[in-house]
């Protein structure tokens, strides 16, 4: 039943978020672990294994086994459609006729090993080191451009044929290695407080753009006349700290926070363009490829969350978070929240069914607030634990051709309509 479940919940993602803006903003910088992606990305009190090093090192110390190893392989698959506005001979809206539909798949594993040691009757310490992806920017568009060809009496030949086509690629992504450890007291009675902190290395990268116009004929009239362009950016290396807290009231409460400084990350050269009459990145400008280099900001995040489990064996576990993600003052991008509930409940035969939902206000002004559903469940087989994971989100907005033809008197913007799926698969050995 469950495989039948998650077959619908995929087949429909597939053919149903934003990711045109990869270029300057990367992804979504919470990939955390499977168990608490499931639950509604509340990764702050249901991170697991080593992801915990960065989103919750005080958890470090709250270990049962002593040494845990993970792996974790992160699959994102993106849909995009641009659509243009139909109109009949008076001028009225008919529909939006789908004219691009873009698909393409990024994959990205994080690992690493934590472990736990015995202080004082009172408590103990936790330290670990994790290596995740901490955001992307890879995007890509390809669009199949077609012409008009007059058939004679007789003649065999398509009326619209493939006169060529024209594609936008972006490709890099930012890797963090984290070394952190948390310390375990208890304080009085049921209550314990967890303190732990961990620094974050942002790993040198590459950011690679790509413009080409492929013809196959020498009409080009539907083609656009920008020329073809490549660039790659250097990236340099960055770091930021974070620093948290749990607070075990008793067996039913768990409250937790955290806070991650932020990080900048500037190529030598870079600029970008905005859109007056819209408020969004622009790729283009006077007929040229204006964006080269990058400038990165890792926001300041700071988060609270709360758990509140039903009895000690925990047979269901309910979960809020709110994060508050800062760009202090960036140019173009304004401070968000991000309010999300998660939940786990145990079946009899002890497989966990998790679920959640999260509400993200919006990173550019001119954009809207998202809602993501996400969704998982796990294996536990002797030390080995298996957590899967899937997150889906769906954005639409208005946005100029992405490649402008010489002589085109449309006015009127194109739809984009985005559809992300991310699929978590993460493997845990406890010894």
């Amino acid at each position: 039943m469950l495989y039948r479940i998650l077959t619908i919940i995929l087949t429909f993602s597939i053919l149903s978020g934003q990711s045109l803006f990869n270029r300057w903003t990367g992804t979504d910088p919470f990939v955390g672990s499977a168990r608490s992606t499931a639950m509604g990305t509340t990764h702050l009190l249901n991170s697991t294994a080593s992801n915990n090093v960065r989103f919750n090192p005080a958890k470090l110390s709250l270990l049962i086994s002593k040494r845990e190893l993970s792996i974790q392989v992160n699959r994102s698959s993106v849909f995009e459609r641009w659509s243009m506005p139909v109109r009949d001979s008076f001028g009225e809206f008919l529909t939006s006729a789908d004219y691009v539909a873009n698909e393409f798949n990024y994959y990205d594993v994080n690992l690493g090993l934590i472990g736990t040691v015995n202080i004082t009757s009172m408590g103990k310490i936790g330290i670990g080191f994790n290596y995740a992806p901490l955001t992307h920017f890879t995007y890509q568009y390809s669009e199949e451009v077609r012409g008009s060809y007059s058939i004679e009496d007789g003649e065999y030949a398509s009326k619209d044929p493939i006169v060529g086509y024209q594609n936008l690629s972006v490709e890099g992504k930012l890797m963090l290695a984290s070394i952190g450890g948390g310390i375990n007291l208890a304080i009085l009675g049921d209550i314990e407080m967890s303190v732990g902190g961990a620094l974050n290395l942002i790993q040198s990268a590459k950011l690679k753009d790509r413009v080409e116009v492929d013809t196959l004929y020498s009409d080009v009239t539907n083609l656009t006349t920008l020329p073809d362009y490549s660039s790659t950016s250097e990236l340099p290396a960055a770091n930021f700290l974070t620093f948290s807290t749990n607070l075990k009231l008793n067996s039913n409460i768990n409250l937790g926070a955290s806070w991650e400084a932020d990080a900048n990350i500037t190529s030598s050269q870079y600029n970008w363009e905005i859109d007056s009459t819209n408020g969004l990145f622009q790729y283009w400008g006077d007929s040229s490829f204006v964006i080269s280099g990058l400038n990165y900001m890792k926001p300041d995040i700071k988060s609270f969350a709360f758990s509140y489990s039903s009895n000690t064996q925990q047979i269901m576990s309910i979960d809020f978070e709110v994060d508050q993600v800062s760009y202090k003052k960036h140019l173009i991008f304004q401070d968000y929240k991000q309010f999300k509930f998660g939940f786990e409940y145990l079946t009899q035969m002890g497989t966990p069914i998790r679920g959640g939902l999260v509400y993200k206000t919006p990173l550019i002004p001119a954009m809207k607030p998202i809602s993501m559903f996400t969704f998982g469940s796990g294996k536990t087989i002797g030390n080995l634990v298996i957590d899967y994971a899937g997150t889906y989100s769906f954005q639409s907005f208005n946005y100029p051709d992405l490649f402008p033809v010489e002589g085109d008197i449309r006015s009127e913007n194109d739809l984009v309509r985005d559809s992300q799926l991310h699929l978590q698969l993460a493997l845990i050995y406890k010894f």
